[in-house]
């Protein structure tokens, strides 16, 4: 425990709506020079599904999010030659080998991303994994029966015999319950305010948050509490850069 204290001890208060006093590159610099390396590592995971969305927006030319574990230059670098980038990632660069492809089939990239990384996790990481993959494909099944699109094709990608899966498309013909009842919340926040993506951003996150604080109960000065930080931080942070237009885009990367 004594060997967070100093860590936990230095991150000021967050929430949604005020500007972070310490920024996450603030964070993620003082955590580097003051964490062990397997804790250290435990941080590479968590920024990972940044640095695959990330090499999307490369494809598309559009800006990065600079809280990855590659900066621009570094992730072209490392697609350029296939070097330091998770064995799943170069599978796929191989299996699809030009640009087009890789955009079409990027779904499959996301997919294996939980696929292949949650063997490696533990702990808060470990929920909070499920978490990010459980709202991103209810979001999913949401949208495909507002928008009347076969739920099976947008998850063609998905493990079918998966439990979560299974059970959004046992429930893809139900006008009721198209997602597991505990993510009601998120059902009715998502038809609330569905035409309106800032406010529907905003109550995923807030939904989120609230999630967030659930896994870190009982986890004072421990690393599952530094990871808590660090998630709810990437959050807020996020809202605060966030403009109508982004909040679009986040929202159709995100289903």
């Amino acid at each position: 425990m004594g060997q967070y204290y100093y860590v936990i001890s230095a991150f000021p208060p967050i929430g949604l709506g005020a500007k972070p006093e310490m920024t996450y590159e603030m964070a993620r610099q003082m955590l580097k020079l003051n964490l062990t390396e397997p804790d250290w590592h435990q941080i590479v995971l968590f920024q990972r599904a940044t640095d695959i969305r990330n090499i999307r927006a490369l494809w598309l030319q559009a800006p990065i999010d600079p809280r990855g574990n590659f900066q621009e230059k570094e992730l072209e670098d490392a697609l350029l030659v296939q070097e330091c980038l998770p064995t799943f990632v170069v599978q796929f660069l191989d299996r699809y080998d030009n640009q087009e492809e890789r955009l079409r089939y990027f779904p499959s990239l996301m997919a294996s991303l939980y696929h292949e990384t949650l063997p490696e996790l533990k702990g808060f990481l470990l929920s909070y994994y499920r978490l990010e993959r459980e709202i991103r494909l209810s979001l999913t099944a949401l949208r495909a029966k507002v928008q009347g699109v076969d739920l099976a094709r947008e998850l063609q990608f998905e493990d079918p015999e998966d439990p979560f899966i299974a059970e959004l498309l046992a429930r893809k013909d139900d006008n009721e319950s198209v997602i597991p009842e505990e993510y009601e919340d998120l059902k009715r926040a998502f038809l609330e305010n569905r035409t309106e993506p800032r406010k529907l951003y905003r109550s995923i996150l807030q939904l989120r948050l609230s999630r967030i604080d659930d896994l870190e109960v009982g986890q004072t000065f421990s690393m599952d509490q530094v990871l808590g930080h660090l998630a709810r931080l990437f959050l807020v942070e996020s809202w605060e850069r966030l403009d109508d237009e982004k909040g679009r885009l986040v929202l159709e990367k995100i289903c």
